[in-house]
């Protein structure tokens, strides 16, 4: 189950689960995360150009990343995109997060949402500052208000 999250997770870079389900979730999908960003400069690199060491340290996070993500493409795009994306970033983790939404609808149980951070280098600009909402208009004249109970 949780190998098809992180597939999921690493093919959309963002899924809806429940909090229990995430927080498993993160753990299965930094480790995955981290075997790809340890190679640190090999993923850059063109691979035809590579020592035989350097392709068997490639071939061996593959492996060992292939035990958390079952899933081809999501392997193939976790080394090809999103591990390159993360190279800045100082070990330790720190390539997914939580966000709490709600309740499920059927059940009441508590739903999240676990996405990849993006990187710093491609991160948006800071947004202008928000505007102040619009003030409540008043009830046109001569329409009574309600008053409330007391």
């Amino acid at each position: 189950m949780f190998s098809n999250l992180v597939a999921g997770l690493l093919l959309h870079e963002r899924i809806q689960t429940t909090d229990a389900k995430a927080k498993e979730l993160r753990r299965h999908a930094e480790k995955a995360i981290h075997w790809g960003v340890q190679l640190g400069e090999l993923l850059i690199r063109n691979r035809e150009q590579m020592k035989p060491d350097e392709r068997a340290q490639i071939v061996h996070a593959m492996r060992m990343a292939r035990r958390r993500v079952r899933h081809r493409e999501a392997l193939q795009r976790l080394f090809d995109e999103i591990a390159p994306r993360y190279l800045g970033r100082s070990s330790g983790g720190g390539y997914t997060r939580i966000v709490k939404i709600g309740q499920r609808r059927g059940d009441a149980a508590p739903i999240s949402l676990v996405e990849l951070i993006p990187s710093e280098t491609t991160a948006a600009p800071a947004a202008s500052p928000p505007a102040k909402p619009a003030r409540p208009k008043e009830a046109p004249r001569g329409i009574p208000r309600r008053k409330a109970r007391a």
